[in-house]
């Protein structure tokens, strides 16, 4: 049966690629939680249908790539597939979304894609295509077992939140974190499916603030944003033993999680028991 390409029709190709790429990666260690990104993508004006390409064998759904961009900035996807149609089709993914990416008539400039280090796949074949590995940053991770939490909170007052507020953490990060990061933190944050956040204060004030999030077809949780004040390291412990135990609740496998704010040579993550297990791998490519 001959293989069809197409780009976007409509807001139910956004399900499609959700879905297809859920299913494709479910396997891979350490895969993220789909961010929302594609979706605020497809309302921008910049959106155009041909940064998403999908390939059908009939009416099923093989593969598809797609791109997000900002200026000519673009976060490139990888071209996924289903078992057994890697190779010829990636490329023809690849050519046609890079390629348009890459155009004069799109104006794409610099190209990124972030993968965990054992994606060996995933980053070869944009090794082989010009990409080089901008930088990497350890994972830390720890299994989630459920147990009560702990009951030393005497300094700090650690509650739940049904979502993350980056008025809160970009007051715990100011002084800390440059205007311009900030930015970028306010832009990336927006995306991300956040499933709950963690204020830990003390007098009142905020100490702490972290976001979680939850894949729910692998029990992979991440804390994605840490924010500690100035002289508050301590809240940190206790604060992410009652995520621990919140993420059991909620039927989490393991939380992963990079250097916390206020802890940036991970001493406070190894003395709560988490391990540097793997790092997240960055990759560039600028035209």
């Amino acid at each position: 049966m001959p293989i069809r390409l197409r780009n976007y029709q409509g807001p139910a190709d956004l399900a499609l690629q959700l879905n297809f790429w859920s299913s494709v990666t479910s396997g891979l260690p350490w895969c993220w939680k789909p961010t929302t990104s594609p979706r605020r993508y497809s309302q921008e004006r910049q959106f155009d249908p041909r940064s998403r390409c999908f390939a059908f064998e009939g009416d099923r759904l093989i593969g598809y790539m797609s791109f997000t961009g900002e200026g000519d900035f673009v976060s490139l996807g990888y071209p996924w597939v289903l078992p057994g149609y890697e190779g010829e089709l990636q490329d023809e993914l690849y050519h046609r979304v890079y390629g348009f990416a890459a155009s004069s008539e799109y104006g794409g400039k610099k190209f990124a894609q972030r993968f965990r280090r054992p994606w060996t796949r995933q980053i070869e074949f944009f090794r082989e295509r010009g990409f080089a590995e901008q930088r990497s940053e350890p994972i830390y991770t720890l299994p989630v077992i459920h147990q009560p939490p702990a009951d030393s909170f005497s300094a700090y007052r650690i509650e739940n939140t049904p979502e993350f507020r980056f008025g809160v953490f970009e007051q715990l990060s100011a002084g800390m974190l440059s205007p311009e990061d900030l930015r970028m933190f306010a832009r990336y944050l927006e995306t991300v499916d956040f499933d709950f956040a963690l204020i830990a204060t003390r007098h009142g004030e905020p100490a702490a603030y972290f976001g979680f999030t939850i894949r729910r077809d692998t029990g992979f949780a991440e804390l994605i944003a840490s924010a500690v004040a100035p002289a508050e390291t301590e809240a940190i412990s206790p604060a992410l033993s009652a995520a621990v135990h919140e993420l059991s609740l909620r039927h989490a496998r393991v939380l992963a999680t990079k250097v916390v704010s206020g802890d940036p040579d991970g001493r406070v993550l190894v003395g709560l028991d988490f391990r540097k297990r793997t790092e997240e791998v960055f990759m560039f490519k600028e035209v």
